[in-house]
Order: structure tokens, then C-alpha cells, then sequence
């Protein structure tokens, strides 16, 4: 990028952010420990990447992302750990919405791609607003795009029957063939799936679904608390909610209503799909082991099947199994 980048960096410790200027110093690089002072900072001096630490004495990593995100959306948000944390894992994508996770220690070339490819995306893609503006938009959302829910627990389907089937039109799947005949067939605004079926590594399909398709909104269910699980679905996944097992009502239909909303804007905004990307593959296709080149071909055709004027005829009301 040959206009330098404007970086926010935030940690506790003076010896970190002296590494992170050095790192990036051919960069306007702003550096703070403190974290009211840093959502300041990101708005006066419109920042276009923040890299934060996690764990610092005042307030958390996902806290300080959190408020900037409120004050000044723009700016893409990159959590930087040295420890694994599910709660605070999950708080980064339910809260924060970080662009992507960073170990410590990092690698110097890899996080100078990250911020140089997040810079990008910053300066080109346009903000979306926190939701719909109107209830004729949301209403629109509910009439024309449908939840697709990929779960094999017959407990956590009928639980899901309830929360969502008095407001939404939802399809069920039991496997990633039968997901893809749903989203084949049907315009799909949030697909929320299990990781593990028992029968297929549903984090594969999720992974290649957003890499091609990231207007779509995920969002995952785990009844396991493992954080590098959780990374790897932000970092390659662009996860938009997590969500633990046993199922909660509130959570659950905030969740789906927020991803129904990112969807429709969206789908009205086209270029903001690009805040949404999911990381670099660094694997050859070869690797790719958890879908197959049929399902693959498949998912690549669904754009066909998507982009439909929301001026189209109403889909059936009735929700199906597959």
C-alpha cells in the first residue's frame, strides 16, 4: 500500500508496543497503554487497523474493541493473545467482531500481511449500519431469506423448532450434502450449524461456505470449550456469532436476527461483503480434505441461487426437512 497505514496499537506492555512501532514503522503508527485513550485516538486520527492485546490490567482486549467498533466502525479490529480464552474468544466475535486473532508470539511477516491486507479492506469496503433502519426492511429479510440450521441432535433441533420457527422460515439439515440441496433450492440468509455431527466435520463446510460466500452470516454451535477451535473459525471462518450448548432463547434470536440483518444490508451492498473475507488459505487445495470437489463445485455455483431481487415472489412459508 503506498499511502501509509494509520495503526492503533494497544497493550500493557511498553516493550510490545515499541516492537509493534518497529515492525510497522514505515507506517503512522499510534501507540497507547491505555484504553480510554485509545478509542480516542482511533477516531481523531481515523485510524484504519487497530491491534490489541487481550488481556491488559484496565480493561479487555475484546472491551476496548468493543467501544471502538461503537465510535469509530471503520477501522478493522485485530485481537492480539497469549493465552487461550474461550470466554473472551467468544467475546471477540460476539462483541467485537474482530477481522482476526493473533497469537503471541507473532509472526513478523504474517502480521505485517494481516494489517496491510486489513488496511486495504478498511479503506475500500463501506461501514454497514449496526442493523436494519426500518421494520419494513426487517420484515423484507424474514419474507425472502431463510435460516438453514445443520444439526443432527434431534434435542437441539427441537429446541432451535422452537426459538426460531414462530418468526422465521428455517430449514433443517442433518448433513452437508443434504445443507447444500437446502441452499441450492432456497435463499439462505444465516446458516447455523453444529462443528461436529458425529458424521462429518461441519467446520470444513462452514469454512469453504464463507471463503466464497461471505455475505452469508454463521453462526456456531459448540458444546466443547476449545479456544483454538474458536481462532481458527474466526481467523478462517469469519464466524459471526458462537453460540454454547444447551441452547439459550435470547441469545439465540439476537443472533439470528443480527445475521439476518448483516445478510439483507449485504445483499444491498455488495462491496462491504469484503470486511467480511476469511483468511488466506495457506494449505494447497490438495489439503482440503473436508470437502469434496463435487460439494465444492457446488458451493461455488450458489451466487445464481442468492442474488435474487428481494422484489421477488414470496418463498413458501412452510419449513422444511432434509
Amino acid at each position: 500500500m503506498s499511502v501509509p497505514i494509520r495503526i492503533l496499537c494497544i497493550d500493557d506492555e511498553a516493550r510490545i508496543l515499541r516492537a509493534l512501532k518497529a515492525l510497522f514503522r514505515e507506517h503512522e503508527v499510534y501507540v497507547t497503554d491505555d484504553p480510554d485513550t485509545a478509542v480516542e485516538l482511533a477516531g481523531r486520527h481515523d485510524i484504519d487497523v487497530v491491534v490489541c492485546d487481550q488481556r491488559m490490567p484496565k480493561r479487555l482486549g475484546v472491551e476496548v474493541l468493543r467501544a471502538i467498533k461503537q465510535r469509530h466502525p471503520r477501522a478493522l479490529r485485530i485481537l492480539l493473545t497469549g493465552y487461550s480464552d474461550l470466554s473472551a474468544i467468544l467475546g471477540s466475535v460476539n462483541d467485537g467482531e474482530v477481522f482476526r486473532y493473533v497469537n503471541k508470539p507473532w509472526d513478523n511477516t504474517e502480521l505485517r500481511q494481516v494489517v496491510q491486507t486489513a488496511a486495504r479492506i478498511a479503506r475500500d469496503a463501506p461501514v454497514l449500519a449496526p442493523e436494519l433502519s426500518s421494520e419494513g426492511e426487517k420484515e423484507a429479510a424474514r419474507r425472502v431469506a431463510q435460516i438453514l440450521v445443520i444439526e443432527d441432535d434431534p434435542e437441539t433441533q427441537a429446541r432451535l423448532r422452537e426459538i426460531l420457527m414462530p418468526h422465521y422460515q428455517v430449514r433443517f439439515a442433518t448433513s452437508p450434502e443434504r445443507a447444500l440441496q437446502v441452499l441450492e433450492q432456497h435463499e439462505v440468509g444465516v446458516v447455523i450449524s453444529e462443528t461436529d455431527s458425529g458424521r462429518a466435520d461441519l467446520t470444513g463446510l462452514i469454512k469453504e461456505l464463507k471463503r466464497h460466500h461471505p455475505m452469508i452470516a454463521a453462526v456456531v454451535l459448540t458444546d466443547r470449550a476449545n479456544a483454538q477451535l474458536a481462532i481458527d473459525l474466526i481467523n478462517e471462518g469469519q464466524v459471526f456469532r458462537m453460540l454454547l450448548k444447551p441452547v439459550r432463547m435470547g441469545s439465540c434470536r439476537l443472533s439470528v436476527e443480527a445475521g439476518l440483518s448483516r445478510y439483507w444490508q449485504l445483499k444491498q451492498n455488495p462491496d462491504a461483503a469484503a470486511r467480511y473475507v476469511v483468511a488466506a488459505d495457506a494449505e494447497a487445495p490438495r489439503e482440503r480434505h473436508w470437502v469434496n470437489e463435487s460439494l465444492l463445485k457446488r458451493i461455488l455455483a450458489l451466487p445464481k441461487r442468492w442474488l435474487i431481487s428481494p422484489s421477488r415472489s414470496k418463498p413458501d412459508a412452510e419449513a422444511a426437512y432434509y
